[in-house]
């Protein structure tokens, strides 16, 4: 293995930055204009978790068959600069000396009891680590530790442990790496306040099987067999990678002054840039993310994608305020807890406030509610400072929004970057445009939301006897 090299940051003059964000069940390839960051063209594709064996787990080799076609693409038709590299927490993998030894596990998959108790007498204290338990595969030390008593052969016979983002810019330019905000975020791996490995690693884990630590911004040229894969010019910088929601933090990082910022998708990930980490409870689903400048940032999270997907069925229709109205006057909101164990109210009762939704509308509108007052609910725990961005697909709903407007009491605004983290990713690159932000929303004036927050919160806490 390759030791890492010294950053290699492009010039602002650079034309064009692709950036590989890699989820767990699509990946997306998104070409920049490296002077202002403008989208040219995006590329993606969804992708299947494997069900086994031996468990289920990623389709790495679609996902790199993706990635190869994709920059061919690209560099094809506009030629690309520069590859940046973003992904999703949650994934790593054992490789030896050139490969997987074992299958990507999916985050999702249910560790068996026996072996998470082992893991949860291992564990170091949520005060030192900042990471709360979470299910299933949710801390990457659950993870490694499963796959050390379930797969011993596999384990002892690993070279390094790589972390999602790094797997690829490893397979991409031989150089392994490992990288701060990724194993800042619930991985039970890291001190964020040290800035450095918890106890598990030595204790647990040999240090070895961690590849040498790099800025999420350090760069190494792809390798000759990457290149001839994905026709990229030999030599073309590649980032180490970065963890997708602190890629969407970092455009607002040097804004001034105290802040949050809402990253959507799969997850809602909601972060107290300036706030303090004595506010975290681990019984809420409350974490510290590390910037990608080192620092922990907490940070709240729920799983707002995947429940608004649950709650509508994919239906599309125009929610307007009425429509807001309607649904409290008819007491249809949903409440947390269809999807055990995460968010702000870990153990919710799930369900509806009061009666069911009869119409698409109205279960649209009953879903958008409820994304905006669990939002409400994140960040009035991790403090949401004098104002909200926005970004991701969240930033698209605009009655969402305003209804946070109306709850959070500060300013909120919507991020203009319609590339998402694929913007903070290219940033790595060290060119940074100023960001803007746009004027305020102006707050949706809701009959009653005030009185219906009230009570939606006693409910929701009422159902769930939160872990102490």
């Amino acid at each position: 293995m390759k030791a890492a090299p010294r950053c290699m940051h492009l010039m602002a003059n650079q034309r064009h930055i692709a950036v590989f964000d890699a989820g767990k069940t699509s990946c997306k390839l998104v070409l920049l204009d490296g002077g202002d960051y403008a989208e040219i063209e995006v590329l993606r594709q969804e992708f299947l978790v494997l069900q086994g064996p031996p468990y289920p787990h990623l389709d790495i080799d679609a996902m790199w068959s993706f990635l190869c076609d994709s920059l061919a693409v690209f560099e094809t038709k506009y030629g690309i600069d520069a590859l940046a590299i973003t992904t999703h927490a949650c994934t790593a993998g054992l490789v030896g000396a050139d490969e997987l030894l074992l299958p990507m596990l999916d985050y999702e998959y249910e560790i068996p009891p026996e072996v998470a108790a082992e893991y949860d007498d291992l564990r170091p204290a949520f005060e030192k680590t900042f990471s709360p338990r979470m299910p299933g595969g949710l801390n990457l030390g659950a993870q490694l530790h499963f796959l050390r008593s379930t797969f011993p052969k596999e384990y002892a016979s690993a070279a390094l442990y790589l972390t999602f983002p790094q797997y690829w810019s490893w397979r991409l330019t031989g150089v392994a790496r490992s990288e701060r905000t990724f194993l800042g975020c619930h991985s039970d791996l890291w001190l964020p306040k040290q800035g450095t490995y918890s106890s598990l690693v030595g204790a647990e884990f040999p240090k070895k099987l961690f590849a040498p630590m790099s800025l999420a911004g350090d760069t190494a040229p792809v390798n000759k067999i990457a290149a001839k894969a994905t026709s990229l010019k030999p030599g073309t910088p590649v980032t180490s990678g970065i963890h997708d929601s602190n890629a969407s933090l970092l455009p607002w990082l040097d804004t001034g002054g105290a802040m949050s910022v809402v990253s959507s998708g799969t997850w809602a990930i909601l972060m107290s840039v300036g706030g303090t980490l004595d506010r975290l409870d681990s019984a809420r689903d409350m974490l510290a993310n590390v910037d990608a400048r080192g620092r922990p940032v907490p940070t709240a999270r729920f799983m707002g994608g995947r429940e608004y997907q649950m709650l509508t069925g994919g239906a599309i229709e125009e929610i307007s305020a009425s429509d807001i109205e309607a649904v409290i006057a008819n007491d249809t909101c949903p409440l947390p807890g269809r999807l055990s164990g995460v968010g702000p109210f870990p153990l919710g009762p799930g369900g509806w406030t009061g009666s069911s939704p009869d119409t698409d509308q109205a279960k649209i509108a009953g879903a958008t509610l409820y994304l905006a007052l669990m939002s409400d609910t994140c960040l009035s725990l991790v403090g949401a400072g004098d104002r909200v961005v926005i970004e991701g697909p969240f930033a698209k709903n605009t009655t969402y929004a305003q209804l946070l407007t109306a709850l959070i009491g500060c300013p909120v605004h919507l991020s203009t970057d319609t590339t998402g983290t694929a913007t903070g990713a290219a940033m790595l690159m060290g060119y940074a445009p100023p960001r803007v932000l746009g004027p305020p929303l102006k707050p949706m004036e809701i009959k009653g939301l005030s009185a219906f927050r009230d009570r939606w919160r006693k409910l929701s806490a009422a159902g769930s006897a939160l872990r102490k």
